[in-house]
């Protein structure tokens, strides 16, 4: 049961929270804000993620099964992985806004170390954890984060990290697999404006072409596949936390035709980027 003081406190974070993702501050993670419900199907994440609903509500759908995240909760999504999920704004202030944060290599290596334990091999499911179980890394996080201080930001997500895990959050710090896919699509997430071809993905990986075919083939997936999804999923991402318009943002991630960015956009995910605002 959440005592008083840490209702209270829990309340002070999330009004921090929300006070950060309405500024005008440059912060360590991703501000998601609609004004109207979206629901993304196959919704792709390259690693592991923590996303702080700060107004209105996620739903996601996990093995048939849906499930809803509200403000005072985190949804943890501990390795990369595909899944639906439905962003629902606030009825009353008609908006959803929230953080998302993708932990980076660098901190789930860190955390690894500081535990000294062995590679974790649990997968982990999608689930939801009480703001109220992380008060005092949450709190060194949203502080550093206000002071304009990065890396304290990112040493504090280390601990929350750390304390996810110690909650039986181990899926968390499992090691990837050596997905070729997953390589080439951060490589494209990367730079999706550059005009990718087949000739520089080789190069850069380091293999021939019917050697990346097979192994692509092996892993149910293509080249081209691989590029257009990394693409797209940027664009939503742009979509979500940036003011520039749908053109700008086709430009951005690789298409030179806005009409032809907006088909990609609805055939992956079902709607029109224009819907998005």
């Amino acid at each position: 049961m959440i005592s008083e003081n840490a209702t209270v406190a829990t309340h002070g974070i999330l009004a921090s929270l929300l006070s950060l993702a309405t500024s005008s501050r440059s912060l360590p993670c991703d501000c998601l804000r609609s004004i109207q419900s979206h629901l993304v199907k196959k919704h792709d994440v390259d690693g592991p993620t923590l996303a702080f609903p700060l107004l209105g509500h996620f739903r996601y759908n996990d093995n048939q099964t849906w499930r809803e995240v509200h403000p005072g909760n985190i949804l943890v999504v501990p390795n990369a992985r595909c899944f639906d999920i439905e962003y629902i704004p606030d009825p009353d202030k008609h908006e959803f806004i929230a953080l998302s944060v993708v932990l980076l290599d660098e901190q789930l290596e860190a955390a690894r170390l500081l535990l000294a334990q062995p590679p974790e091999n649990e997968l982990g499911h999608i689930s939801s954890v009480e703001v109220a179980t992380l008060l005092e890394p949450l709190e060194r996080w949203t502080r550093a984060m206000a002071d304009g201080h990065r890396a304290l930001s990112l040493h504090a997500m280390v601990e929350v990290v750390i304390h996810l895990h110690g909650q039986g959050q181990r899926g968390l710090l499992r090691l990837p697999a050596a997905s070729l896919a997953t390589t080439i699509r951060r490589m494209v997430v990367n730079d999706p404006a550059r005009s990718w071809s087949t000739e520089q993905i080789e190069s850069s990986i380091g293999i021939s072409g019917p050697t990346l075919r097979r192994r692509l083939a092996d892993e149910h997936t293509n080249l081209r596949t691989i590029i257009a999804d990394a693409r797209v999923s940027e664009a939503l991402r742009l979509l979500m936390t940036s003011k520039l318009p749908v053109k700008t943002i086709a430009s951005k991630v690789g298409y030179n035709s806005a009409a032809s960015f907006s088909k990609r956009f609805t055939e992956r995910y079902g709607t029109e980027p224009s819907r998005f605002r």
